[in-house]
């Protein structure tokens, strides 16, 4: 049976932390947001967070001081963002906040966090992944990714992804003794406010491309579904899964009833 008490949910304010704040919120439970926007209609308190500041992080643990049955971490930002950025709030703040959240998690409570199906190809960087969530403290963190993310065979957003991959496997290990369930959904596109800013990054063409393979590009609501049934749904050994949430595009890419070298990357 899933934890009492209330669910926090990180980037709550837009997209899918909205469309999961209203889905919890319809579930009966009390929800906390973080975000630095406005907050979201139906949450039973709002604190503003800023995951690219330590301090920030710092201060939104101090104010909680409860126990909670869920955290969701769903705050994120695109790759059109410079690369240090992407590191602060992706990896290093969504980590910090983690960490400073966890032992308040109640037992057969659950963790969430928001990937992408950018993040499916963690093995090629497993080394590079379990080196940079070795290391302790944000600042130090935040040094390791400018020094070593330029030259790590990928984009900083899918390399970001692929970490969160990693870490919710880490946690979930951690999370066994008291039944904590510790999972994270790999979204495909998303009709989100930063849905221009990936098409930007992906190229438009080749996200329309995308979209058509599955007929229509996902709607925030889609994911929170997931996430939310992964938060307070029914499960009891679904643990450290990384499950991607994209109608079949990555299935059909792998199972090549999507023919990649069709599309305009493929072309090129």
């Amino acid at each position: 049976m899933a934890a009492a008490g209330p669910c926090i949910v990180t980037g709550a304010s837009t997209g899918i932390g909205a469309a999961t704040v209203a889905r919890l919120v319809a579930a009966g439970r009390e929800v906390i947001s973080l975000d630095i926007a406005a907050p979201p209609p139906g949450v039973a308190a709002h604190h503003h967070c800023d995951l690219a500041d330590p301090a920030s992080i710092e201060a939104v643990a101090a104010a909680l001081d409860g126990t909670y049955a869920s955290l969701l971490n769903v705050a994120g930002v695109p790759g059109t963002v410079p690369s240090e950025l992407v590191g602060r709030v992706n990896v290093v703040g969504l980590r910090s906040l983690s960490e400073l959240l966890f032992d308040r998690i109640a037992d057969h409570g659950t963790v969430v966090n928001v990937a992408s199906i950018a993040g499916n190809t963690w093995k090629r960087r497993a080394r590079q992944i379990l080196e940079l969530l070795a290391i302790d403290g944000y600042d130090e963190a935040v040094a390791w990714w400018n020094a070593n993310v330029p030259t790590i065979g990928t984009d900083p957003y899918s390399f970001s992804k692929e970490v969160v991959v990693v870490y919710t496997m880490q946690l979930a290990g951690r999370g066994l003794e008291r039944g904590v369930q510790v999972n994270d959904v790999g979204p495909g596109p998303v009709d989100t406010p930063l849905l221009p800013a990936f098409r930007e990054q992906t190229g438009a063409e080749q996200m329309d491309w995308l979209n058509a393979q599955v007929g229509r590009v996902g709607s925030p609501d889609d994911i929170a579904e997931v996430l939310t049934w992964l938060a307070i749904g029914e499960h009891r050994w679904l643990n450290g899964n990384h499950i991607t949430v994209d109608g079949g595009l990555s299935a059909g890419m792998l199972a090549r009833w999507v023919d990649t070298r069709s599309s305009p990357d493929g072309r090129a």
